[in-house]
């Protein structure tokens, strides 16, 4: 868990939960070791033009 004194390694996804995240594939949004952010991943957008312009997020 999360404690005062711990290394402070984790990921952040931009998910709103596991099955979400595992569903979608996200990439890692923040990588944090020892407390330090050591990676950060700028969101992509997908559009698809058939017609009219559409922006898709693949969420439900």
């Amino acid at each position: 868990g999360i404690e005062v004194g711990k290394s402070g390694n984790l990921i952040i996804l931009p998910a709103e939960n596991g099955y979400d995240a595992i569903r979608r594939q996200v990439p890692v949004c923040y990588s944090i070791r020892g407390g330090k952010i050591i990676s950060k991943t700028e969101p992509s957008f997908t559009k698809v033009y058939l017609g009219e312009e559409v922006n898709v997020n693949f969420k439900k």
